[in-house]
């Protein structure tokens, strides 16, 4: 993953932040000026992109909008300097003044990760806020609105989700919106105004967390997070378990720099350390799903073609079942020449069935493996024609972890 260059990213853009609120914090009048000149001289030592006056703008308007969640600290002063932190603290009055700040210090972030450029080691993605906040994702079935939802910059990483509708054939990637949606969707966030709200922040990531699994189906843990006044704790969900970091204060230098660490983090890793599956990828060029399947002795890989999902996960916690008709032969790729011309049809013979279970054992010796009661059939079954095709029949050996 590179973690010298996620440490030196890291540092380098805390070490901005706690400058930038330094200068905000003296209730200087020249904070602005001098606060332009330190993200200049940021981009000097840390970036080979061409500095102008539109991206140094561009980043300090992003640092004053999430300055507002935190209040400017008491000290004495003139009468000038209780003006300007009387206005440095314009009032966050309820969660939804929230949501502006906070996806600006998302995209601050980003920013800084993108232009931090003279790394031997350069980021996979960017995390980055959807622009709209506090709607319902577009492809939901619920009438929920979420606060912020995060997305990768680079759709690698989710690019399959949003070709793969749950429940239906496989359809070509829609335009890229502003509006969220669960497809997309890597993590939300969900924000409080009190630090006392924070079960309910949790019972509402719980909530939306659950169809993001219904609508990903190379997903198999998600990440989440909750603000509660400027109290943050990043969580992950896994089939058999939801678990919350330490507190992480935006009012402390320590507690951004972790808030920092988490998304660069995020930017650096591999797509498995976000959830996803690399065993499932979407085929642009062939229009379909290539699904890897492991033989039993786990010396061979198969790959299974799809385009249709049949069953797909819906419980925060469980097996995560889906399922997928598949077939073994390597589809043709549709006419370039006449991209409305439908793709050829899959004979699709084989039904995959790809879900999570807890290992209690050595899996050689676990009685309740799936798989292997199958094989167990496949082979005692396999001279008695009167029966064929009244049971399923593991393909070819193929039956480690997927049926």
């Amino acid at each position: 993953m590179g973690k010298n260059a996620v440490t030196r990213t890291t540092n380098s853009i805390a070490r901005l932040v706690d400058t930038l609120f330094r200068y905000r914090n003296s209730l200087a009048d020249n904070y602005e000026e001098r606060s332009k000149q330190d993200i200049r001289d940021w981009l000097t030592r840390n970036s080979r992109s061409r500095m102008t006056k539109k991206l140094v703008d561009h980043l300090f308007s992003l640092f004053s909008q999430f300055q507002r969640l935190i209040p400017v600290k008491d000290k004495a002063g003139s009468s000038r300097n209780k003006k300007n932190k009387a206005a440095a603290n314009a009032a966050l009055i309820n969660g939804r003044q929230m949501y502006e700040p906070t996806k600006a210090f998302v995209s601050f972030i980003s920013e800084c990760v993108s232009l931090q450029n003279k790394l031997k080691t350069q980021p996979k993605r960017l995390i980055q806020p959807f622009e709209k906040t506090d709607v319902r994702p577009k492809d939901s079935e619920h009438d929920w609105s979420v606060d912020v939802a995060l997305k990768c910059a680079s759709l690698k990483d989710t690019s399959l989700s949003r070709s793969v509708p749950r429940n239906s054939a496989v359809k070509e990637p829609a335009e890229l919106e502003d509006r969220p949606e669960l497809a997309d969707t890597l993590a939300f966030i969900e924000l409080k105004r009190h630090e006392k709200e924070m079960a309910d922040a949790y019972a509402q990531l719980f909530r939306y967390t659950k169809d993001i699994y219904m609508a990903q189906h190379d997903r198999r843990f998600i990440w989440g997070m909750v603000m509660c006044d400027t109290t943050v704790q990043a969580c992950i969900f896994g089939p058999n378990y939801a678990a919350a970091s330490k507190d992480m204060k935006l009012t402390m230098g320590t507690g951004r720099k972790n808030f920092i660490r988490l998304f660069v983090n995020w930017s650096f890793c591999d797509s498995s350390k976000l959830g996803y599956d690399p065993t499932i990828s979407y085929d642009y060029k062939l229009q379909c799903l290539m699904i890897q399947a492991v033989s039993s002795d786990n010396k061979e890989t198969k790959v299974f073609y799809s385009r249709e999902v049949v069953i797909c996960a819906e419980r925060m916690f469980g097996r995560h079942t889906r399922c997928f008709k598949a077939t073994a032969d390597r589809p043709s790729p549709p006419d370039e020449n006449d991209p409305r011309k439908p793709h050829q049809q899959m004979n699709c013979s084989i039904f995959i069935k790809d879900a999570w279970t807890e290992a209690l054992e050595n899996a050689d010796e676990d009685g309740r493996e799936e798989a292997k009661y199958l094989e167990k059939i496949t082979d005692r079954l396999k001279d008695v024609t009167s029966v064929k095709g009244m049971y399923p029949e593991l393909y070819e050996d193929c039956a480690s972890g997927r049926v």
